[in-house]
């Protein structure tokens, strides 16, 4: 599957599985993977990725990233870029194809997925908060979070071979 430098940006709430997905289909498409609320977390103050003061400077560290690797050998990316307009800017001031990945998944099942993972970047507290910046986007492919992580990860790696072969 690897002929093209694939960028796939897996967005959605904290707490979906981005990362550890992410780094599963970076592995199969032998591209490096990037966890940008991880790599940028500075850049965003109290980690709140619904403060617009901030957001510019957050988008425009992960367009860099992508650029850059987009002329090398492509990459994986999770971010929690929630609102429309936000996926727009990134998507518009990129001149390389990016491919959506929308984890969902409800309310409640992110928050039990949370609590039950040790040492998780962001208090189930914070994430109402996200459910209420989300705009879910219309042209991403959606993965229904809860089906297993094989099936997660058949399911985009499906996607992008109908696509690209």
């Amino acid at each position: 599957m690897k002929n093209h430098n694939y960028v796939v940006v897996l967005v959605g709430v904290c707490g979906t599985g981005k990362s550890a997905i992410g780094q599963k289909i970076a592995k199969v498409l032998e591209t490096p993977f990037f966890d940008a609320d991880k790599l940028f977390a500075d850049q965003l103050p109290d980690g709140n990725l619904g403060k617009d003061t901030s957001i510019n400077k957050w988008l425009n560290s992960i367009q860099e990233l992508i650029s850059k690797h987009s002329k090398l050998k492509g990459c994986v990316v999770s971010c929690s870029v929630l609102k429309k307009e936000n996926r727009v800017q990134l998507d518009t001031n990129i001149d390389h194809q990016l491919d959506w990945i929308f984890m969902k998944g409800s309310y409640e099942f992110v928050a039990e997925r949370i609590e039950q993972i040790e040492d998780h970047d962001r208090p189930v507290s914070e994430l109402k908060a996200d459910f209420e910046i989300l705009e879910t986007p219309k042209r991403a492919l959606t993965v229904d979070m809860t089906t297993s992580e094989e099936e997660i990860l058949n399911t985009i790696l499906k996607y992008m071979v109908r696509k690209y072969e």
